[in-house]
């Protein structure tokens, strides 16, 4: 093989290419009749790097100190999540590396010049975090790994699992990760192990959604007036709860800060009995009290909205939200429904007996 002084030239992504070669004079090359014979050394090119996208396992063995522990290697957004899984510097691949990985099977490797240094990442294979929303047309999310002068950008995509890039840099240059993902920007020192810009949510727990069982009831309600015993058999319910702990979605956006949460409780009440005339309205922020690890919590805002039903009859859908911290994970759910159920026929109010307390615990780890 000849040696090549081309220091710019790059191999495309998932080829594999033999290392482009300097040749270095190790001494003066003059020659004259008793002077000694020159000599030199083949060292890779500064500045030569390459990458394979396509690699299926890890090219770090095992157990090795350049593998990075998930804490240390993961980021994670609403459309993506990637966890790196190796990032070594050396002047010579140590023993246990799968090289071929990288170079087939009869490539060489000659060292680095002076004064630089091979430096490999690797995305883990198979990643042990998986991005909570897809990729559109209408995403925007940008990445860039840097490794000393050498960068590697990405557009609406993030590097791939197992994808592996190598090049040669001077000691103890810089490595960084950066991806922005819709506006936010989050980042990996590898060098240091240290990241910065972590929507901190994303990181905790591994569900989004939680429906609960149902709860249900019967009440019966009465009233004495001018002279008049009014009185309900029996009233009947039964609702669930949507609870949903979430940062980002597709409509709104951001929906809290790097450091908190969105909590969003879901559930519908029949409000009106139209074959009665019945109503029973309720005031969801007195009925449903909420806790979590910081003790009760006041929701930001209540919502709801009424639908008739078959027959006539009202449903009325309430929308509680919250903020929460972001590593808020278990909540308790007090539901009592009570209060009077209006029979508007005749004007009266009248009180409800039979009410019970229903306690549910949510648990989004």
């Amino acid at each position: 093989m000849s040696p090549i002084g081309n220091a710019s030239a790059q191999a495309h992504a998932g080829r594999r290419r033999a290392p482009l070669l300097a040749l270095a004079a190790a001494g003066a090359l003059a020659v004259s009749a008793c002077g000694d014979v020159p000599s030199g050394t083949l060292n890779t090119s500064a500045g030569y790097s390459f990458d394979n996208t396509e690699a299926t396992e890890s090219v770090c063995p095992d157990g090795d100190d350049y593998r990075l522990p998930a804490e240390e290697g993961t980021l994670i957004g609403p459309h993506f999540a990637l966890q790196v899984d190796c990032v070594a510097t050396f002047e010579e691949f140590p023993d246990g590396y799968q090289t071929r990985l990288l170079f087939g099977d009869d490539e060489a490797l000659y060292p680095p010049p002076a004064g630089y240094e091979f430096a490999l990442i690797q995305f883990a294979p198979e990643p042990e975090v998986e991005a909570p929303l897809q990729v559109d047309g209408d995403t925007e999310l940008t990445a860039t790994l840097s490794v000393g002068e050498r960068e590697w950008s990405f557009d609406g995509e993030a590097p791939a699992p197992g994808a592996a890039y190598f090049t040669v840099v001077e000691k103890d240059a810089p490595i960084s990760l950066t991806v922005d993902d819709s506006e936010r920007v989050q980042s990996i020192d590898l060098r240091e192990r240290t990241r910065e810009g972590l929507i901190e949510a994303l990181y905790h727990g591994s569900r989004q959604t939680i429906t609960t069982d149902w709860v249900e009831n019967e009440v019966s309600a009465s009233k004495s007036e001018g002279g008049y015993e009014y009185s309900l058999d029996r009233w009947g319910y039964s609702t669930s709860f949507v609870v949903d702990r979430s940062v980002y979605n597709e409509t709104e956006g951001w929906l809290a800060e790097n450091d908190r949460a969105r909590l969003t409780i879901e559930f519908v009440w029949w409000r009106e009995s139209a074959e009665l005339d019945l109503i029973w309205d309720i005031d969801a922020e007195e009925v449903l009290k909420v806790e979590g690890p910081d003790g009760e919590l006041a929701p930001s805002s209540v919502d709801h909205t009424d639908e008739e039903w078959e027959g006539g009859d009202i449903g009325r859908y309430f929308t509680l939200v919250y903020d929460v911290p972001a590593d808020a994970l278990e909540f308790d759910l007090s539901f009592h429904p009570d209060g009077v159920i209006e029979w508007t026929e005749h004007g009266v109010d009248m009180n409800i007996s039979g009410d019970e307390n229903h306690d549910i615990s949510v648990d989004f780890t």
